[in-house]
Parts: C-alpha cells; sequence; structure tokens
C-alpha cells in the first residue's frame, strides 16, 4: 500500500491521465455501436476532408446493382450505413426464435454474470488470498524488505485469485452443463422404456438460433441436446471440476501449514532471544546469593507457564489458520455456485439472451427496433440526398454525356430504403436456393444409402419430396377459370383446391422426370413405382 500511494503521489498527472484513458477506453467498448454510427455520421458531413465531399467527385461510375442502375458514390455511402441499419432490423421473429431456442434448452429465465457481480467475486478472492499471500512472500522472495514484500504478496494474490476465480467460474458452467445432459438422459430412459423405437440420444448439429423452429416435431431430450455441447458418448464431463477441487484443497492445505510453520518459527525466535537476554543479565555483585532450590522452583514455575502459554498461543493460532482455509473453501464453493446459477450451458443460448435484452414483450421489441432503423435510415437518407444533391451540381457544370445526366436525374428512385429492400430480397433469394440445395442434398444422400444397402431395390425420393421445395414458393389464387383439356367431362370452371392438385400432378411428373437420371432402378421399375404413386396422389 506504501507502494501505491507513493507512486500516486509523485506521478498524480501521469496515473489520473491513464485511469481516464482506461476508462474512456472501457466506455467506447461498451457503447461501440452507437460511437461508431456516430463517428460515421460527423465523417460524412465533414466540410473539407468529409467522406461525402470526397464521393461527391465521382458522379461517372454507374454500376448495377440487383438489376438496377446505381451510381458507384451512392453504392458506398448505402453499404456505410447498410451494416448499421442491419445491426437494429430485427424484428419480432428474432424474439420468438430466441425465446424458442433459450425454451428447448431449459435455459429461460438465465443471465450473464453482470460485471459488478465480476468485481464483487474478484474483490472477495483477493481479499482472501491477500491474508496468506503476504505469508508466502516471505518464503519465495527470501531476504527481500519489509517493502518488497508486501509487493510480492499483492502479485501472488492477484495471480492465485485470477486462478480461481476463472477455475470456479468454469466448474460452476460445467456442473451446469451436466445438470442439462442428466435431465435429458432422464427423459430419453423414460421414452424409451414407454416406446422401444425411441430415437437414438444424438445431437442434431445443424440447429441453431435461426433453424430453432426445425426440431418442433422431435421429441424434448433430443431438442435439449440439440443445443448443448456433448462429447460422443453424450455423458457429463468433470475434468474442470476435478482440478478446480484439488487446486483449492492444495492451496487450503499448503497455506494453512506455512502459516503453522511461521508461529512455530516466531515462538523459536521468541524463546532464542528470551534465553540470549536471561544469560547475558547483569547480576548484582552485593545482592545474596539466591538458594539453589528457590531458583531451580522459579525455573520450572517459568518454564510451565512459557509452556502453558505456548500452547495457547498454538491451539489459537491452528484454529484460527483452520477457520481462514474453512472460509477461503466456503468463499470457492460461493463462486461455483454463481457459476452454476449464472451463464448458458447453450451453444447459442447467449446470443439469444443478448438478443431478447430487458423486453418482455415482442412489442416492445419491434417498437424499440422499429425506432432505431428509422433513425439510421432517416440519417442515411439525408447524407444521400445531400451527397446526390452535389453529384447534380457538379454535373450541371462539368458534365455532358446525356447517360450520366439522365441517370443523375433519376436519383429520386435511388433511396437508401431502396437498396435496403433490394439486398434483402438478393438475400431471401440466396437463402430459399440454399434451403432447396440441402434438400436435394439430404435426398440424394437417402437415395445412395438405400442403393448401396440394397442394390437390388434401390428406392428413389418420391416425387413429393422432389418437388417439395418448389411447392413452398407455388401461390395459387383462390379460383382459377381455365379450359379444361384433360377431360371434356370436367366442368370449365375449377376451384383452387382442384387448381392446386392439378398442378401438383404435373409437376409430379415433370420433376420425377427429370430426376429419373439419377435413381439407380431400370426404366420398367421407375415407370411402375411413379405409376402407383401417381395413382394415389389422384385418388
Amino acid at each position: 500500500m506504501d507502494f501505491l500511494t507513493t507512486l500516486f503521489n509523485e506521478y498524480r498527472i501521469l496515473v489520473s491521465a491513464l485511469l481516464t484513458t482506461l476508462m474512456l477506453i472501457v466506455m467506447i467498448t461498451i457503447w461501440w455501436d452507437k460511437v461508431s454510427f456516430w463517428w460515421l455520421n460527423v465523417y460524412y458531413s465533414l466540410p473539407l476532408v468529409g467522406k461525402e465531399k470526397r464521393l461527391s467527385k465521382d458522379y461517372e461510375t454507374p454500376v448495377k446493382v440487383y438489376n438496377k442502375t446505381w451510381l458507384n458514390s451512392e453504392v458506398s455511402l448505402c453499404a456505410d450505413f447498410a451494416s448499421h441499419y442491419e445491426k437494429v432490423n430485427k424484428d419480432e421473429e428474432l424474439f420468438a426464435k430466441s425465446q424458442d431456442y433459450l425454451g428447448k434448452v431449459t435455459e429461460n429465465g438465465r443471465n450473464n454474470l453482470h460485471a459488478i457481480g465480476w468485481v464483487l467475486i474478484a474483490a472477495l478472492v483477493f481479499v482472501e488470498a491477500m491474508g496468506f499471500s503476504y505469508v508466502l512472500s516471505g518464503f519465495t522472495i527470501p531476504g527481500a524488505s519489509e517493502s518488497m514484500q508486501q509487493q510480492g504478496a499483492i502479485g501472488i494474490a492477484f495471480i492465485i485469485s485470477v486462478l480461481l476465480v476463472g477455475l470456479t467460474h468454469f466448474t460452476g458452467h460445467e456442473l451446469h452443463g451436466n445438470s442439462l445432459i442428466k435431465k435429458a438422459k432422464v427423459w430419453w430412459k423414460n421414452a424409451k422404456n414407454r416406446d422401444r423405437n425411441t430415437p437414438e440420444l444424438a445431437p442434431n448439429t445443424r440447429i441453431n438460433l435461426d433453424k430453432t423452429f426445425e426440431d418442433d416435431a422431435e421429441p424434448q431430450y433430443k431438442q435439449l441436446i440439440n443445443r448443448i455441447a456433448t462429447n460422443a458418448e453424450v455423458k457429463p464431463r468433470y475434468l474442470v471440476t476435478i482440478i478446480t477441487a484439488v487446486a483449492i484443497i492444495v492451496i487450503a492445505v499448503l497455506a494453512t501449514y506455512v502459516r503453522g510453520q511461521v508461529l512455530e518459527r516466531e515462538h523459536i525466535e521468541t524463546v532464542i532471544i528470551d534465553t540470549s537476554s536471561s544469560m547475558y543479565q547483569e547480576q548484582d555483585p552485593y545482592a545474596e546469593a539466591v538458594p539453589a532450590i528457590l531458583l531451580q522452583n522459579k525455573q520450572e514455575t517459568d518454564a510451565k507457564s512459557d509452556e502453558d502459554i505456548w500452547d495457547r498461543e498454538k491451539k489459537g493460532g491452528w484454529g484460527t489458520f483452520i477457520f481462514l482455509a474453512f472460509l477461503f473453501v466456503l468463499l470457492q464453493i460461493f463462486g461455483i455456485l454463481i457459476g452454476f446459477k449464472t451463464g448458458f450451458a447453450g451453444k447459442h443460448s447467449s446470443d439469444a439472451r443478448k438478443e431478447i435484452g430487458p423486453f418482455k414483450s415482442e412489442r416492445e421489441f419491434k417498437a424499440h427496433y422499429s425506432r432505431l432503423k428509422q433513425q439510421v435510415a432517416r440519417i442515411a437518407q439525408k447524407r444521400l440526398t445531400n451527397l446526390q444533391q452535389k453529384m447534380n451540381q457538379r454535373a450541371e457544370t462539368n458534365c455532358q454525356d446525356p447517360k450520366v445526366l439522365h441517370v443523375l436525374e433519376a436519383c429520386g428512385d435511388r433511396s437508401f430504403l431502396t437498396y435496403m429492400e433490394e439486398l434483402g430480397a438478393a438475400e431471401t433469394k440466396f437463402d430459399q436456393s440454399t434451403r432447396r440445395r440441402e434438400h436435394q442434398t439430404q435426398i440424394d444422400n437417402r437415395a445412395l444409402h438405400a442403393s448401396n444397402a440394397h442394390p437390388e431395390a434401390a428406392v428413389a425420393p418420391t416425387p413429393a419430396e422432389l418437388v417439395a421445395p418448389v411447392l413452398d414458393a407455388v401461390v395459387v389464387p383462390e379460383t382459377i377459370v381455365v379450359e379444361t383439356v384433360v377431360a371434356p367431362a370436367v366442368a370449365a370452371v375449377e376451384t383452387s383446391a382442384e387448381a392446386e392438385a392439378r398442378i401438383r400432378q404435373e409437376l409430379l411428373a415433370e420433376i420425377a422426370k427429370s430426376k429419373a437420371e439419377k435413381v439407380v432402378e431400370t426404366e420398367e421399375q421407375m415407370r411402375e413405382r411413379l405409376r402407383k404413386e401417381l395413382m394415389q396422389e389422384m385418388s
């Protein structure tokens, strides 16, 4: 403490500047999204060196963005603000997904440990570690001065507190994860006792926050296992728990032992000092000699008194050391309990909780992010409008190309929200293509597995499976009036259900025919199989 006081007194300005900088860095890190958006807006609006000023010089570079002509400067501006818009472009569907994910992993209601909780636990462990780190510093830094031993004690206490806080918190997380695994295994065994055809206890690694609804039809134990990290045997793990237990016991026992040795060393030093002082004590030459028997009685009495005092001191010291060791172990158990009650074992539970935030309902969630989206879009559109005006002013003076002038005159059709809508449409199209490709891969894998297992009777995918991704995009009107060409007996007015059945049959025939080359079976087998399936569909 003397070292810290001296350091602060001699370098007060330097220490104050350092602490202020650290606090500023922490605040910027916490509110980075708002700070970065504010700086982007300022950077664009600077009069001489701003990015808006620089982009306005490039008004002759058209680019194609999703089949629409834009200017390169406009695209650059919209792309800069699009990243901030995407961060707040959240709707009630994301809220529902997050709640669904936490509910299936049975972690709804849990939260991460708050920063204040981390500081409190670290402070408690540091204070406890300081109690025996000063004793340890006398042996780790032998012959050091009192000031050096204090500095060494602070360093040792810091190392011990960091290790113990981390170990106890991870131990709590491990025990919480083990409790979820045990819960899932109990549910699985109960289901297995009721039904012998119960699916195996294996996770589906494709489940994440966006695909949380894909396993709605699966049992509850499977939904839980899909969302936590497990080993191949789906059994609890205790590696971190064992390491933490060993560390706590070793530190508690060794610290108590060292404290006891220091107590006995101090007693021996006291006895040596007392003996030396009595040996060299000056005798009064004029005093009468004390009788030997009285001197012997006095020495025995003093020895017994010293022994009784030492016995009391030793018992009191060891009792205190044992109590401190018990308090140390109890504090680590408290840290483990905090780790058990806070944090998440689900692979995406922390992200889901972060998305839900402090909101209690979907309405609050949607209203909050709608306001943020409007704010970002309004500022981005203001910057885009200013850019378009500046480019028009430059083009009127310096440009004679009619194509460029025509593009600039049509700037009213190019807004920031239009850019975001086209971007969202492209992403939706890509997601649909990805889902169709994954669906087709699953069908091909099942067909390949069946053909490898039974080459003589390879089973082709059903037409319903082949056409499923396509039918998702088919929109059938309520009533369709068509000319009947299939059978004269059919009425000219076709209902929506009849139209859907007819379109389904036509698509089944076309897609099954296009997929026939991929199936390992003869043409006669394929024709017979398709005839039976289509007759079933018609019935």
